[in-house]
């Protein structure tokens, strides 16, 4: 893939139904037109072209990137620097100390799945039984572990793999023993002392619902990252299927084409884009079936709000169809750094950037024989925790196996790595215990930044704009500083580094402001969920009012999860398929 022939693309004048191609069909008209392929709008694409005689498109803003950094792991989670791996760009609002906030989505083909840290969680039964008994039919755990399995290729597998998938598209991976091992077993132990037992699979739909749980990760066989990009549309793929699935980058959606038939109904029969930059001529595609949204939380909405769907004052106009709850619900998961703790250089992920011999000896690990730190995810254990057991000193209360369990509300990580904002030196090693609030109450919003459609929209995070929100994350913190006191009791040597001032509501409260960002989540901006409940799509992804027209990502989850959103995100596209390919579609 990385050395023969380049990525077979459709260019973009190709795709449009501006003229005739050779044969005297025209072109530009296809069965299904898909916006966006990141994580979602890959496996559509794949599922979609599977059968010859249906016309694809695949409209993506990004590139193909095919390079070989982007496939090994540690490399390519670190994309901050790389404009052409994502899109960076300030929030509508300061937070806390007056600072503003950066976003960041995907950019490419895989989107977030080609950047991301690989976590491949698909959350407890109990997300999926919590939308079924609010009313969204076909959504209980029962009904979408099949999709879960459908796509994925369990691989290293030292556990039972009946709940697991083996013959899918998508590599997933247990990682086998820890980066820094006797850290992380301490770490391990510290938890279960503190009453968080260990779980060796976060994904068993057994699994305890707060837990210091092993994470499995998108890497494959080989060890490179399997995004997306690479499990679903690999390049032997998109050559074998040119003739019927386009797949055109560096296209901007500018806004859906959309029709009012004789009886008042709307009805999505393409859409406007053009080339990713300023000037760029207008280019149509038509639908001859279904056009589906797979953008992103962020970006899903801002093509609707172009298309003049959306509230009535919000919308680009003209108002095409007045749905409110387009762009409203942001849930922009937040975390804290938390607290760091210096710890050896040669036993954190600094001494890549420090020493060139140990970066050198390294990638010769990864290169001969699929192993180091090359291969490692940053992050390898995710504690999650419902913040109800947590006292206010930060211990974990005693429980009975009669007391209702509740989804977790916090994921605390040990990631050794300095993730924060604080200028701590690159020579120093750092062990970070991240805080992150999993099912925030603070909700924000996406609007218009501007009728340009390559303009960023206008993201208000809200964080911690309800006092909820910050009682959760204090809680957090006290936890996090109870782990590291238990794992210098049993051995680990932990060098304060970074801490509040104390423990009071007051300095939590101020040091969670000071240090809070964003994980880079979101969803629920286009949620699946009936017109009076702020919903977008109904139970078959269908935008409400607009015949033709789906949406498959993370914008439709009805709430926030209480886990990582990618394995999420590729079953709601499975599904999706299977819903606009059922004969009764």
């Amino acid at each position: 893939m990385f050395f023969g022939s380049p990525y077979p693309l459709t260019p973009l004048e190709t795709a449009s139904v501006d003229d005739h191609d050779s044969s005297g069909q025209s072109k530009g008209i296809y069965d299904y037109i898909i916006i966006g392929g990141g994580t979602a709008g890959c496996v559509l694409a794949n599922r979609l072209s599977k059968n010859p005689a249906l016309k694809v498109l695949l409209l993506e803003r990004g590139d193909a990137r095919t390079g070989w950094a982007t496939r090994v792991p540690l490399m390519s989670t670190n994309f901050m620097g790389d404009e052409s791996a994502a899109y960076r760009w300030p929030a509508a609002h300061p937070v806390g100390d007056s600072r503003l906030l950066s976003l960041v989505t995907g950019k490419g083909l895989g989107g977030g799945s080609s950047i991301n840290s690989m976590q491949y969680t698909r959350g407890s039964p109990a997300e999926y039984n919590r939308w079924s008994e609010s009313g969204r039919q076909g959504w209980s755990y029962a009904e979408i572990e099949p999709y879960f399995k459908r796509s994925e290729n369990f691989v290293n597998a030292p556990v039972a793999t009946e709940h697991h998938g083996t013959q899918g598209e998508w590599s997933v991976r247990d990682m086998g023993g820890f980066t820094s091992p006797r850290r992380n077993r301490i770490c391990v132990d510290a938890c279960a002392a503190l009453g968080l037992p260990f779980c060796k699979d976060i994904n068993d739909p057994a699994a305890p619902l707060t837990a210091c749980a092993k994470l499995d990760c998108t890497i494959d066989a080989k060890s490179y990252r399997n995004s997306t990009f690479s499990a679903f549309l690999p390049s032997r793929l998109a050559e074998e299927r040119k003739s019927h699935l386009h797949i055109c980058t560096g296209a901007a959606v500018t806004a859906l084409d959309l029709e009012v038939g004789p009886n008042g109904q709307k009805l999505a029969r393409g859409v406007s884009f053009q080339a990713n930059e300023t000037g760029s001529k207008i280019l149509h595609a038509r639908a001859r079936r279904e056009v589906i949204l797979c953008a992103g939380a962020i970006a899903t909405p801002q093509i609707l709000l172009l298309s003049g769907i959306g509230p009535k004052d919000k919308v680009k106009q003209p108002l095409m169809a007045e749905l409110p709850g387009v762009g409203q619900n942001l849930v922009p998961r937040p975390h804290g750094h938390g607290i760091m703790y210096g710890v050896p250089t040669d036993q954190s992920l600094h001494i890549i950037q420090t020493s060139r011999l140990r970066a050198i000896v390294e990638l010769f690990r990864y290169i001969a024989f699929g192993e180091g730190l090359f291969l490692s995810p940053v992050t390898q254990l995710s504690i999650l925790v419902d913040s109800n057991l947590i006292d206010e000193s930060g211990h974990i209360l005693p429980r009975t196996d009669t007391e209702p369990a509740n989804l977790p509300d916090l994921e605390l990580m040990p990631v050794h790595f300095n993730y924060s904002d604080p200028p701590i030196p690159i020579e120093a090693g750092v062990l970070s215990l991240k805080v992150g609030l999993m099912r925030p109450r603070s909700r924000g919003t996406v609007a218009l930044a501007s009728d340009d459609p390559l303009h960023r929209p206008a993201c208000d995070l809200a964080f911690l704009t309800d006092p909820a929100d910050l009682a959760v994350m204090r809680k957090g913190i006290r936890l996090a500083k109870r782990i590291g006191e238990k794992m210098r009791e049993l051995g680990t040597a932990l060098k304060d580094l970074y801490m509040p001032d104390s423990e009071s509501d007051a300095d939590l409260d101020a040091f969670i402001r000071k240090t809070v960002r964003t994980t880079y989540h979101y969803g629920c901006t286009c949620r699946m969920a009936p017109e009076s409940d702020a919903g977008v799509v109904d139970d078959e992804l269908r935008v409400h009012g607009i015949q033709n027209l789906r949406i498959a990502d993370c914008s439709v989850l009805p709430e926030m999860m209480s886990t990582h959103l990618q394995a999420p995100v590729v079953m709601i596209a499975e599904r999706c398929a299977d819903m606009i390919l059922s004969p009764n579609a």
